[in-house]
C-alpha cells in the first residue's frame, strides 16, 4: 500500500485546516478496500512554516522542517504526540457522518457520477500530460500558500496546466524523480460557483478584486471555462500572461471574489449578492452556529479550500480516484464536525 508525506508550506501557516482535509479525504478513500492504494495510518501531515520556497523544496526532499509550528486548532506543535491524537480524533469523529448536511448541498448539480464510471476525463487528462496514473510507494505532496505561490520558477519542474507562467503554484507532487505542480485555485472557485447555480459556461460574470497568485489562477480559470470577468484593481492590478477582456465595473456580476486581506465586507459589487470571503480563521460556537456562518453571506473561505483541495486530488494527485472523492458538500460537513471536536479540546 502507498503513503503520503503532505504538507502545508507559507507563513503563516498555523491556522491551515488543509492536513485535516488530507486525513479525512484519505479515510473516505479507505471505504473504497483494496480499490484504493492509499492508507491513512501509512500517512503523515507537516507544517513547513517558511518565506522561501527552497525550504519548502527541501522538506519535500529531506523531510525536514526547522521547527513544528503550533496548530491554532490543538494548542500544541504539529506532528507531536498531542496534535497528532486529536488530529486522528477529530477524522475518526467526522467518518461517523456520512451524509450531507441538506443546507450545503447544491439544488443545481448535475446527475452524479457513478464512482466505477469508466470514463474519467481527469485521468484521460493526466495520461496525455504523462503525470503518473497510480499511487508510487512513497508519495510527496505539498500545497503552498503565501507567500510562496509566485516564487516557484523552474524548467527541472514540469507542470500540468499554466501555473508557473500565473505565478500561482499552489499543489505540487514529487514523482520519485522530480516534481510536478499545479494551480487549484481558480478550478476550485469555479466549482464552488457551479455549485451555487452560476452558469459559468454559460458566460457567468465573476466580479474580481485583486493580483496575487490566487486572483490570477482564478480568473483564469474562469475564462478558460467559458466566463467572462469584471477586475478590479487592489494592491495590485489582475495580470494575466495573455490578453483578456475585462467588463466595465458598472456591469451586473454573478459572482464576486475579493482577494484583498481585510476587504471581503466593502464590495465594489453592490448587486451581487453571492460573494466569497477567500479568508478562513478559527471558528467558535456550537456546530449550529459553525454551519450558519458557512451560510451566511460572504461565503466563507473554508468553501474554497475545501473545492479547491478536491481539485488538486483530481488534477495532480491522484486523477485515477477522482470518481471516487467525496462531494465538494459531504467534505464541507465532515470538516466543520472535525473542527467542532477539536475546538472542545483546543
Amino acid at each position: 500500500m502507498a503513503q503520503v508525506r503532505y504538507a502545508i508550506s507559507g507563513s503563516p501557516v498555523t491556522h491551515s485546516l488543509s492536513p485535516l482535509l488530507l486525513g479525512l479525504v484519505l479515510s473516505n478513500l479507505e471505504k473504497f478496500g483494496d480499490d484504493v492504494e492509499l492508507r491513512t495510518r501509512k500517512s503523515s501531515m507537516h507544517l513547513v512554516d517558511t518565506r522561501a520556497i527552497e525550504d519548502a523544496l527541501g522538506w519535500g526532499y529531506a523531510g525536514h522542517a526547522p521547527n513544528a509550528p503550533e496548530w491554532e486548532y490543538t494548542g500544541a506543535p504539529f506532528g507531536k504526540f498531542r496534535t497528532d491524537a486529536l488530529l486522528k480524533k477529530a477524522i475518526d469523529a467526522a467518518m461517523e457522518i456520512e451524509d450531507t448536511d441538506s443546507r450545503l448541498s447544491s439544488s443545481f448539480d448535475s446527475e452524479p457520477v457513478s464512482p466505477l464510471s469508466p470514463e474519467n476525463p481527469y485521468l484521460a487528462e493526466a495520461a496525455r500530460r504523462q503525470l503518473p496514473t497510480q499511487c508510487l510507494e512513497n508519495e510527496v505532496w505539498m500545497n503552498l500558500t503565501s507567500p510562496l505561490k509566485h516564487q516557484l520558477a523552474s524548467d527541472a519542474i514540469s507542470t500540468i496546466d499554466d501555473s508557473m507562467d500565473l505565478q500561482s503554484v499552489n499543489a505540487l507532487r514529487w514523482d520519485g524523480q522530480g516534481w510536478w505542480c499545479a494551480s487549484v485555485d481558480g478550478y476550485g472557485v469555479v466549482t464552488l460557483a457551479q455549485h451555487h447555480g452560476v452558469d459559468v459556461k454559460g458566460g457567468a460574470i465573476l466580479g474580481i478584486v485583486g493580483g496575487g497568485g490566487a486572483a490570477r489562477s482564478t480568473a483564469d480559470a474562469w475564462l478558460k471555462e467559458g466566463g467572462r470577468i469584471s477586475a478590479v484593481p487592489g494592491r495590485r492590478t489582475l495580470e494575466l500572461p495573455y490578453e483578456f477582456e475585462s467588463l466595465k465595473q458598472t456591469e451586473a456580476v454573478d459572482f464576486m471574489v475579493n482577494f484583498e486581506k481585510g476587504g471581503a465586507s466593502d464590495s465594489p459589487f453592490p448587486g451581487c449578492d453571492l460573494r466569497l470571503n477567500p479568508t478562513y480563521g478559527p471558528q467558535s460556537g456550537d456546530l449550529e452556529s459553525r454551519f450558519s456562518t458557512l451560510l451566511s453571506r460572504p461565503l466563507d473561505g473554508r468553501w474554497m479550500l475545501v473545492a479547491q483541495h478536491l481539485e488538486a486530488w483530481k488534477r495532480l494527485w491522484t486523477p485515477q480516484y477522482a470518481d471516487f472523492l467525496p462531494s465538494l458538500e459531504l467534505l464541507l460537513t465532515q470538516l466543520v464536525h472535525a473542527e467542532n471536536l477539536l475546538a472542545n479540546y483546543a
